[in-house]
């Protein structure tokens, strides 16, 4: 392993690693500057591991980035050092559907997984903002959030790119798309695409339409809390309503003598 010093993000990569690891430090530390302005943000540790330092450290599977975050024992993303082959596959497989609608994606599979790298240090971010609410579609959307205001400050030329990723996902067709079905953690994969494209174009249009206003918010608001979090959400942002409204489960019709009669699923 060899250690990338740096007061913002420390990195460690694995052998054959380390460029991969600079570029990705740089790329976060560039999206750190379109945040920290409103709040300071604590050292986020980036991993790049190979499959074999991976298995060492942490219990997921190999592949996707993700953050193992706490304000007691420090933030955390890891990131692979390849993305395996199954795992690309199963993207381009998953993407099929939405290509077919909406046309070629922004980029390649691998592309989309480090640009989502964003994603995750939003997750980092808000755990050291005290916006972390435990309601897990609430903390997607906030890290979605967080991650397309940083771009569009620091990276405007990536912003397009990212929101050009999320409406093409949200060409996907859920299974269940309910929030309580987001909470149980969808188990195919393209469930979990699909509500990350609704996510990202939902804080798209708040980025776009409103700034920053609803960060500012949360911030003079936190810690968050998980039984108050929705209703503070529809008091900073009403839009927010109707949205919530467009993922509950669709009535369905019963008969009822010689008439039809809506009631809920």
């Amino acid at each position: 392993m060899q250690s990338l010093p740096h007061p913002y993000i420390p990195a460690q990569a694995s052998e054959g690693s380390v460029l991969r690891a600079r570029a990705m430090q740089s790329y976060l530390l560039d999206l750190r500057k379109g945040l920290a302005d409103y709040a300071p943000i604590p050292p986020v540790h980036l991993m790049v591991l190979d499959e074999a330092d991976w298995a060492a450290r942490v219990r997921h599977p190999y592949g996707f980035p993700f953050q193992r975050t706490s304000l007691r024992e420090g933030l955390y993303l890891f990131l692979p050092a390849r993305y395996p082959e199954r795992l690309i596959w199963r993207l381009r497989e998953a993407l099929v559907p939405a290509i077919q609608r909406a046309g070629r994606p922004p980029g390649q599979p691998g592309d989309f997984l480090d640009l989502n790298l964003g994603h995750e240090y939003a997750h980092a971010v808000a755990v050291a903002w005290k916006l972390r609410t435990r309601v897990r579609w609430v903390d997607e959307f906030l890290a979605n959030y967080l991650y397309l205001l940083a771009l569009q400050g620091a990276l405007p030329e990536l912003y397009p790119k990212a929101k050009q990723w999320g409406l093409l996902l949200a060409q996907l067709t859920p299974s269940e798309p309910s929030l309580g079905s987001y909470e149980r953690k969808p188990k195919r994969l393209s469930d979990q695409l699909w509500f990350q494209g609704q996510f990202t174009t939902e804080a798209a249009r708040l980025v776009e339409e409103k700034g920053d206003a609803l960060l500012c918010g949360l911030l003079e608001a936190a810690p968050l809390k998980k039984s108050t979090v929705h209703k503070l959400l529809v008091g900073l942002e009403p839009h927010l309503r109707d949205w919530f409204a467009s993922f509950a489960p669709p009535k369905r019709p019963v008969t009822k003598g010689l008439g039809w009669e809506e009631v809920g699923s």
